[in-house]
């Protein structure tokens, strides 16, 4: 067992959730990223929440955007399990769900797909499978927009955050991924593609969120 889930276990709900708010604004501001990402994200969308996670990020979120509907999905057993009830209306939570699948399941298109804090998960060598899934995604919406979230490395608060993910989260596969790499990545695997950073990087280095469209 990985010792972050031994240490929520010891915690119990309550007391785990405060411990990782706490925890996690070493590495980033949940407050500047909400920011970021609702300053991008169009009216009344409807948002793909790849790797959703505990659901946070999603909390100061809508927050800010009360008009966004979100689907939230993670290859986990569990995905969302902190978020608000308040926002329980705005978002459908689908766990042990991959991108691929919901992609080919026939649900409802998204108008934005966000990756926050994802991609340095993905192992190097899946990463271009990932991307790979939102060709047909990018043909059919038009205006769709691709965030993701991730952390620039080199700095001392990236090398924290590397070490916290190898073992405190357990991720042994963690490398997190440069803008540079990302812009070259994502233009590989989907073609010609505009992108514009969101500012966060100056107000929350080394955490980035850059916005790729058609």
């Amino acid at each position: 067992m990985a010792l972050g889930s031994a240490i929520r276990r010891l915690l119990g709900p309550r007391l785990s959730r405060v411990a990782a708010r706490w925890y996690r604004a070493i590495f980033v501001d949940l407050d500047k990223v909400a920011d970021a990402l609702a300053a991008v994200i169009p009216r009344d969308s409807h948002l793909l929440d790849v790797g959703g996670g505990d659901g946070e990020v999603l909390n100061h979120l809508l927050t800010r955007r009360p008009d966004v509907r979100v689907t939230t999905l993670d290859t986990a057993a569990t995905v969302g399990r902190w978020l608000f009830s308040r926002f329980e209306a705005q978002v459908h939570r689908l766990p042990a769900t991959s991108l691929a699948e919901y992609l080919g399941s026939g649900r409802s298109d998204p108008q934005v797909v966000l990756f926050a804090d994802v991609m340095h998960h993905i192992p190097s060598a899946s990463r271009a499978d990932v991307l790979g899934c939102l060709s047909a995604l990018l043909d059919r919406v038009t205006g769709l927009k691709i965030i993701v979230k991730d952390l620039e490395p080199g700095s001392w608060r990236a090398r924290l955050g590397y070490w916290s993910d190898r073992y405190v989260t357990g991720d042994r596969n963690v490398r997190f991924i440069s803008r540079e790499d990302l812009v070259r990545l994502s233009e590989k695997e989907l073609g010609p593609l505009r992108h514009e950073e969101t500012g966060l990087f100056e107000q929350d280095a080394p955490n980035y969120a850059i916005v790729f469209y058609r």
